[in-house]
């Protein structure tokens, strides 16, 4: 076994946990057994910091490269958003993002990689945005603002279903960030 193998395979156990039992749960034991290797080399490539961050990292790009994927036109890949935002696939990403945001505000590298994630994904977002206004699509003013305007409402609504709001289900958020996205574009959607 290389050791760039060895290397990769606590990464890849890394971010299988964190997916499997969230960002607070996972320990180091747990990355040894599934990766393999014993603790000792596990501390000579990574501290543990810089390990959970870089395989949160690794999830959420992830995300950002499945936002747009190969030959989808711009409002294909808005119905996407819509529709996978809220999707209960997506509840291990909602869990993993809210506590990287808590831990964030003591740990500098979970803090470095949520700040890099949320520009990757409201780069791709705006790309789309933008693309969309090009191919008239829609019509936007300002498609950064707009991307900013739908992940707070997104962020906002996932909040509330993580929190069992009473008034709130996967479907009535879907509707909600639609019509957001209506109001912006003066589109049904």
């Amino acid at each position: 076994m290389t050791t760039t193998s060895k290397r990769d395979r606590i990464l890849e156990a890394t971010v299988a946990l964190l997916i499997e039992q969230g960002l607070l749960t996972v320990q180091t034991r747990a990355v040894t057994e599934r990766a393999g290797v014993g603790t000792g080399l596990l501390n000579h490539y990574f501290r543990w910091p810089d390990l959970r961050a870089t395989a949160w990292a690794a999830i959420f790009a992830g995300v950002a490269d499945t936002m747009r994927r190969d030959g989808e036109t711009p409002p294909e890949a808005m119905r996407r958003f819509f529709t996978e935002s809220f999707a209960p696939e997506a509840r291990p990403f909602w869990r993993l993002w809210i506590e990287a945001e808590g831990l964030a505000l003591q740990d500098p590298a979970i803090a470095e990689a949520v700040t890099s994630a949320r520009s990757q994904l409201r780069d791709v977002l705006t790309e789309i945005l933008t693309e969309g206004v090009s191919r008239a699509d829609w019509a936007l003013d300002a498609p950064r603002a707009t991307a900013l305007r739908l992940e707070a409402m997104r962020d906002g609504l996932v909040g509330l279903l993580l929190g069992a709001d009473a008034d709130l289900s996967e479907g009535k958020a879907e509707a909600h960030l639609r019509d957001l996205f209506r109001r912006e574009t003066g589109q049904e959607w």
